[in-house]
């Protein structure tokens, strides 16, 4: 998968080559996946390429020939994990068509959560995409996607709402989402739950007023 172009003149954030054969596609898999596991162990300030190299056996130079950075192996991972909650709401808008949203919305969170936890590095990938110049704006980037996915799922199943108001309330699904899973990354599991499961019922709540009761 293809990174999209630098988010700055500075840091390059694309991926320079893409591997086509066999081995060189296992080696650039391997590097994506070191660099999770190493992202996990030591965070983003201390990863660097050396200690890639030195946990996956690839080369600095043979990094170096598809990453030109830090930066662009943090947003491959980042792009991974976006089509993986895409996939996901594309799953939700599907059943959406014979469940209503206040009962289907819960478990697209939940997806949600499984992946950054399903993905070795996940939830350094997500603080590493919202403390760093060079990401947030690629961060800001793929949340209007997902803002723009549930306000089109929201149109498909109440098309007579209110435009302006079903706009709005994707946005608030979508930003109290990244609120509430950036409090719970530092944690403990219980209150990460706790504050999960208070996030769905105040969403639930929210789209039941406005898909169930009057629809605004």
């Amino acid at each position: 998968m293809a990174i999209e172009p630098s988010v700055g003149a500075r840091t390059p954030l694309s991926v320079r080559t893409l591997p086509t054969q066999a081995r060189s596609r296992q080696t650039f898999e391997r590097i994506l996946e070191d660099t999770g596991v190493l992202l996990e162990e030591v965070g983003f300030d201390a990863f660097n390429t050396n200690l890639l190299a030195e946990r996956s056996g690839v080369a600095v130079r043979a990094i170096y020939r598809y990453f030109p950075n830090k930066f662009a192996l943090v947003l491959e991972l980042a792009r991974r994990m976006e089509q993986s909650w895409h996939n996901a709401m594309a799953v939700v808008s599907r059943e959406a068509q014979d469940t209503t949203w206040p009962d289907i919305w819960p478990k697209y969170l939940d997806r949600y959560v499984a992946t950054v936890h399903a993905t070795r590095g996940g939830v350094a990938v997500l603080r590493a995409m919202r403390s760093y110049p060079e990401l947030k704006s690629v961060d800001d980037e793929m949340n209007a996607r997902y803002v723009q996915e549930i306000y089109n799922a929201l149109r498909r199943a109440a098309p007579d709402a209110d435009r302006l108001v079903s706009r709005q309330i994707a946005s608030l699904l979508l930003n109290t989402t990244v609120a509430v899973i950036d409090a719970t990354l530092d944690a403990s599991q219980r209150v990460a739950r706790l504050q999960l499961e208070l996030l769905k019922q105040m969403h639930v709540d929210l789209l039941q007023r406005h898909m169930v009761a009057d629809r605004l």
